[in-house]
């Protein structure tokens, strides 16, 4: 009986004029807001399925974001170092300069 009580008590249902009027004046008022955050979770959390973590990281040429778990450039649990980080700024810079340089060699020459 103390759980029955106590769960009408935190929806805001006990002492009151009416039942569903105290749910809709109450709990039932922050139903819209769970649900706000809900989709703002599904927006932020890792593309992965089944990973419920806080995705920070693009995946470049995608439209996915993912864990530092789930990431292709560096996969796992600990932190980047300092040298890994350049190395993969490096091999995007020259995936970037290698398809800037391709279509301008195919052009004739005047």
């Amino acid at each position: 009986m103390f759980v029955w009580h106590w769960l009408l008590t935190v929806t805001g249902v006990s002492n009151s004029n009416g039942r569903w009027n105290a749910f809709w004046g109450g709990f039932g008022s922050d139903l819209a807001e769970f649900a706000i955050l809900a989709v703002v979770w599904r927006k932020i959390n890792c593309h992965a399925k089944g990973c419920y973590r806080i995705g920070l990281h693009h995946i470049e040429g995608t439209p996915y974001i993912t864990c530092r778990k789930h990431h292709p450039v560096h996969q796992g649990s600990r932190a980047a170092t300092a040298e890994q980080i350049a190395q993969a700024h490096t091999e995007a810079q020259a995936r970037a300069q290698a398809q800037n340089v391709a279509p301008r060699e195919q052009q004739p020459q005047p």
